[in-house]
């Protein structure tokens, strides 16, 4: 066995060991109950839960939350087997993605169910045309929505069912979706029906407002999708260079990844580019 060899199984060597000794250090951290990181995990998977829970996910957040971490140890071994650095790239994906895609699909479905509330709404005012009765109307236009908006409705039946009462189960429906109009318009249902006034009327009048926001929310949408496809690409690009540059010359990024001075490059390079979307995503937020 030669130096150069001896010296690439003592660099092997000590990788791995740093490696198995951040692993050690962190789970006794992990372990023990007052530590900060034992309090950042718990919240991290109480947070997950509550995503999961909401999409009405077969799984839980303590489960992803191990997988994540089952991953992002393994990616090192992984790089050094396959002596490819680039794959270290995929930590930061593997940490923050899962998150952001559960972000993700639960504005999706609050989007949804803000889509389909005006029709829900003149449903129930047809259905308590039919029958005086606001469970059984709410039960009756439960069968006739599409989901996620049917899932909410059953929630709320299920819930009547086991003895909840019904005032009860539909704040339990706006507090579960937290949305201003989702809420505004529960709080109207049940506002007519403690008052006694001509709910059904109330209701088609707030569905016909709510259509004429769904309006002028669709034109400030058009006007601000151009900026936020751009940020989108601008996000994208990094990421696709570092892609390309490494098909091309696998060779050519490796000081990023093996000097100090890469490492900084690539810290404040990647601070600057979280830095970017931040603000760009402030800039894009129009609040409707």
């Amino acid at each position: 066995m030669n130096v150069s060899q001896t010296t690439m199984l003592l660099g092997y060597g000590g990788m791995i060991m740093t490696v198995l000794g951040i692993v050690t250090a962190g789970f006794v951290t992990v372990t023990d109950p007052t530590s900060a990181l034992r309090r950042r995990w718990a919240e991290y998977v109480r947070t997950l839960d509550y995503e999961v829970r909401f999409l009405l996910l077969k799984t839980t957040g303590q489960r992803i939350a191990l997988t994540q971490l089952a991953i992002v140890l393994a990616i090192p071994f992984v790089s050094l087997l396959l002596d490819d650095s680039i794959l270290v790239l995929l930590i930061p994906i593997v940490a923050v993605g899962p998150y952001f895609w559960l972000r993700r699909q639960h504005d999706e479905r609050v989007r949804l169910l803000e889509e389909n509330l005006d029709s829900w709404l003149l449903m129930l005012a047809n259905a308590l045309k039919a029958s005086p009765s606001l469970g059984e109307a709410i039960q009756s236009s439960a069968k006739l929505m599409r989901a996620p908006f049917s899932e909410e409705l059953d929630l709320v039946i299920k819930e009547m069912k086991l003895g909840t009462p019904l005032d009860q189960a539909v704040l339990n429906m706006s507090t579960r979706i937290k949305s201003r109009i989702i809420s505004s318009s529960l709080a109207t249902v049940l506002v007519g029906r403690q008052t006694g006034g001509d709910l059904p009327n109330i209701l088609e009048q707030s569905a016909a407002t709510l259509r004429e926001m769904a309006r002028l929310e669709g034109v400030v949408r058009t006007k601000t999708a151009e900026g936020k496809m751009q940020a989108i690409v601008l996000a994208a690009i990094p990421f696709v260079l570092l892609f390309a540059i490494h098909q091309v010359d696998n060779n050519w990024l490796r000081p990023l990844f093996e000097t100090t001075i890469g490492y900084i490059v690539l810290t404040v390079a990647t601070l600057l580019w979280a830095a970017a979307i931040f603000l760009a995503r402030r800039i894009l937020a129009v609040d409707i």
